[in-house]
């Protein structure tokens, strides 16, 4: 190659450089976003449905960006640490939380010092998890029929657990005590994994359990699966009937788990965001995925109607702590 020919190529391949770069950066994104890692705080242990979901959404993301985005487990106080690291981060998006009923339970609860939905953008939901209400296998009840009128003939007799006083799993109890005109016994423990020894071990006679640590339970016989607490019937589990089939109309519990930036982050910046977790979501490997954990995606949303679905969630369980008269030490 002739000196001049090869000054002649290097010419084309510095004006080619811009459009290879522009071809390599994702699609829909500002100009420049990603150039470093991507944190995804969780203020739960590792291993749980959300840390599952943010996990698998986060390695999608990481091989289509080319760019690191990754999970760190703040599991103390409740989730709180992590929702105080996401109020103290730049709105830059380079910082997100992955959360669901536990952002929204400390709302209600107000557990931080700080006003979470001014702090905070609801930027995309990621999955839609319903729970399961399960009996101890060696409970005479097989459905929720037999179960309330085994309640009603038994007030304060049957025991369920909870991951905690004030908990998901803890006002669905509630709830349906209400709906239902029965009373049952709370018995709280410091997180769901404590819960399932003494459900097992005959202690506790049922819980609402979140489909993911259910399932395992409910296919060696430890525990029976009466219900599941969405509206509709859970893919996973077509064979059992929700709640409302059961006999208590309209009642829904689940978690919609979600990632939140910093208040001020650019809203063209969450709208992307938003745009490419959907897309992340409807491979077919997550839809799968989603399945298998008796969770479902949601459809398409932007991040205004994903903050409507969390303000919606926030008055339903600040109603049913008022009703209920349920205190964080209850």
């Amino acid at each position: 190659m002739t000196r001049s020919h090869f000054a002649g190529v290097m010419a084309a391949l510095l004006m080619l450089a811009p459009v290879v770069a522009q071809a390599q950066r994702p699609s829909g994104l500002p100009g420049g976003y990603p150039n470093k890692p991507v944190r995804v705080l969780i203020g739960l242990a590792a291993g749980g449905g959300l840390d599952i979901m943010a996990r698998a959404a986060s390695l999608k993301l990481s091989e289509k960006w080319g760019q690191s985005v990754v999970v760190e487990n703040r599991p103390t106080a409740g989730g709180v640490v992590a929702m105080e690291m996401l109020s103290q981060s730049a709105p830059d998006g380079y910082t997100w939380l992955a959360s669901g009923s536990q952002l929204e339970l400390t709302v209600v609860f107000k557990r931080v010092n700080f006003d979470v939905l001014k702090a905070f953008e609801p930027m995309v939901q990621i999955s839609a998890q319903p729970y399961v209400l399960v009996v101890n296998a060696a409970l005479p009840v097989k459905s929720v029929k037999e179960l309330l009128a085994m309640a009603k003939a038994k007030p304060g007799e049957l025991n369920y657990g909870s991951a905690g006083p004030g908990s998901l799993g803890h006002l669905g109890h509630e709830l349906l005590d209400m709906q239902a005109g029965v009373r049952m016994t709370h018995i709280p423990y410091k997180g769901g994994g404590a819960v399932i020894p003494d459900l097992v071990g005959g202690r506790l006679q049922l819980a609402f359990m979140p489909t993911l640590s259910a399932t395992p339970l409910m296919k060696n016989g430890s525990v029976r699966a009466l219900a599941v607490s969405s509206l509709k019937r859970v893919e996973s589990m077509p064979d059992v009937p929700t709640v409302s089939e059961a006999g208590v109309p309209d009642f829904e519990l689940g978690n919609a788990y979600g990632l939140f930036v910093p208040a001020k982050t650019p809203p063209a910046l969450i709208a992307a965001i938003n745009n490419e977790v959907t897309q992340a979501l409807a491979q077919p490997d997550m839809q799968a995925k989603l399945a298998a954990d008796g969770a479902t995606a949601p459809p398409a949303h932007t991040p205004a109607q994903y903050r409507a679905l969390v303000e919606q969630h926030i008055r339903r369980y600040s109603e049913v702590v008022r009703s209920a008269g349920i205190t964080p030490d209850s």
